[in-house]
C-alpha cells in the first residue's frame, strides 16, 4: 500500500498556485495579454530544450529565470523601439539556438526524445509567431491554446520523467492549464 503524498511533497503545486495568481492578476491589470503571454509559449519550450541540451533535468529550474530574463530584456528593448528586439521572434530564435546546442552536444543520438523535443520546439515556436501575427484579442486566445497544449506537454513529461525534473513539469503544468483557460476567457470577454 502506498503512502499518501505529504503536503511538503506538493511544493511545486503550491508554488505554481502562487504563480497563477500573479499571472491572472497581471491579466486583470493590463490590456496586452498577447504581447506578454505569447512569447511565453516559446519560452516554455526553451526551458525543456535547455534542460535537454545540457542533459541535466534539474536545469529546467535554472532555465526558467535565465530565459525569463532574456524575454524581459527583449520586451524592454522593444518598448524602447530597438528594431531587432521583437520578443516574439527573439525568444523563438533563442530556442532555435538552444536546439543547435543540443545538436552540438550530440543529443540527437536519443532519436525519440530528440525528435519529440524538436517537434515541441517547432510547434510552440509557431504558436508564438502566430500570436504576433494576428490581432491582439485573437493572439491572447492563441496564447491560451498554447498554454493548454504546453500543460499537456508537461503532463506527458511528468509521466515519463524525462528531460526535466518531475518537480518542474508538475509546477509548469499547474501554471499552464489555468493560465491558458484565463487567457482564452480574457480573449472572449
Amino acid at each position: 500500500m502506498t503512502k499518501p503524498a505529504r503536503l511538503t511533497g506538493r511544493w511545486p503545486t503550491a508554488l505554481a498556485i502562487v504563480t497563477v495568481a500573479f499571472a491572472i492578476g497581471l491579466m486583470a491589470m493590463v490590456d496586452n495579454e498577447a504581447e506578454l503571454f505569447g512569447p511565453s509559449v516559446a519560452l516554455m519550450a526553451g526551458i525543456y530544450m535547455l534542460a535537454y541540451a545540457i542533459g541535466r533535468p534539474w536545469t529546467g529550474w535554472l532555465a526558467f529565470p535565465i530565459l525569463s530574463t532574456v524575454m524581459s530584456v527583449l520586451h524592454v528593448l522593444n518598448d524602447l523601439d530597438v528594431s531587432w528586439a521583437n520578443p516574439f521572434v527573439g525568444i523563438v530564435v533563442v530556442v532555435a539556438v538552444l536546439w543547435l546546442l543540443a545538436v552540438a552536444r550530440r543529443r540527437f543520438t536519443d532519436v525519440d526524445t530528440f525528435s519529440l523535443q524538436t517537434a515541441g520546439m517547432l510547434a510552440f515556436g509557431i504558436i508564438t509567431l502566430i500570436c504576433a501575427a494576428v490581432a491582439p484579442r485573437l493572439g491572447a486566445a492563441v496564447a491560451g491554446l498554447g498554454f493548454l497544449a504546453h500543460g499537456l506537454w508537461d503532463a506527458y513529461h511528468f509521466k515519463v520523467n524525462k528531460v526535466v525534473h518531475r518537480s518542474w513539469s508538475e509546477y509548469c503544468a499547474v501554471i499552464d492549464i489555468p493560465t491558458g483557460i484565463a487567457l482564452i476567457v480574457v480573449a472572449l470577454l
